[in-house]
């Protein structure tokens, strides 16, 4: 008998515009996200690239619709495609635009995440065992039903791994350095419990800068000093010091929307002995030439030693 507390989430940040909803238009534009000569990496991945390289086990990505953010993004996948060939499970740490769930905040409703190139399982294995690991770990699909930064990650590693992958899905709020300490512990818990072959994904925007988001702190050359400042912040995640990259978020007040993702993925970093690097950052403000409304991306890859 099915059981009718779960089910399948639908696409909804390709309804809202983040990516396209047909499925050959978003394999294309996956593809010119790779092969964006000035933003992208400028070529598709290739398998057989670099294989003696340690193997990514973490990464920031960016989660803006395709058209701004998603070169920046394909840099961290090209990096996993020739790095990692199979991968178990994805722990994708979203941002939590939607306000519900705790700190962190995950949902047992759905069995399968659907994107226009298909299914994605949920690995409730790890899923509970994370929630023995870690009690507070909220369960509430509000958080989930209207956040896209964990779907539009998704796409692009049905891209590299079609669907033979699995999904823990985690939201997190604003986070404290030992709430992100302990549950970077917990995380490696159970992927040392179960033996998977996991990668964490934090999905984060950088500095949003402009009236529309209530934060305007520079007056001229904006995309210059918005990139000048997400740079400082940068320097602190390659250096993986976490305590000054909380600190720093809090004197400039700052507007990176997934920085408790951010900073659980470098806690998880150092507990694997995993070095950061950042691969590709640029701004919206380069790609449409307009300073009203800045926001930064990154891509950064958190590789074994």
């Amino acid at each position: 008998m099915n059981n009718p507390n779960v089910g399948v989430r639908a696409p909804q940040a390709a309804l809202w515009g983040f990516y396209p909803i047909n499925p050959s238009s978003l394999i294309k534009a996956i593809e010119n996200c790779f092969k964006n000569p000035r933003f992208g990496p400028g070529r598709l991945p290739s398998k057989s690239s670099r294989i003696n390289e340690g193997p990514v086990v973490a990464g920031v990505a960016p989660h803006a619709g395709y058209e701004f953010s998603g070169p920046c993004a394909a840099w961290l996948y090209l990096e996993l495609a020739e790095r990692v060939p199979k991968i178990d499970t994805f722990v994708i740490l979203g941002s939590n635009h939607t306000g519900f769930g705790s700190t962190f905040t995950t949902t047992k409703r759905f069995e399968k995440w659907a994107t226009p190139l298909g299914e994605v399982r949920v690995d409730t294995v790890f899923l509970e065992e994370l929630e023995k690991e870690y009690p507070a770990l909220v369960d509430d699909v509000a958080a989930h039903m209207r956040e896209h930064s964990i779907e539009v990650q998704l796409p692009f590693l049905q891209y590299l791994y079609e669907n033979e992958f699995e999904l823990v899905p985690i939201v997190v709020k604003h986070v404290e350095y030992e709430e992100a300490k302990e549950f970077a512990r917990a995380i490696l818990s159970v992927v040392q419990k179960l033996g998977r072959t996991t990668v964490v994904i934090a999905s984060s925007d950088f500095t949003h800068h402009g009236a529309y988001y209530g934060y305007v702190i520079f007056r001229e050359n904006v995309v210059e000093n918005v990139k000048r400042l997400d740079l400082e912040f940068v320097k602190v995640i390659e250096a993986l010091d976490t305590k000054k990259f909380l600190n720093m978020i809090r004197r400039y007040d700052s507007t990176i929307c997934g920085y408790g993702a951010i900073a659980v993925a470098m806690e998880y970093a150092k507990l694997v002995n995993a070095r950061a690097k950042l691969l590709k950052y640029y701004n919206s403000g380069e790609v449409t030439g307009e300073e009203d409304m800045v926001v930064g991306y990154a891509s950064i890859a958190f590789e074994k030693r």
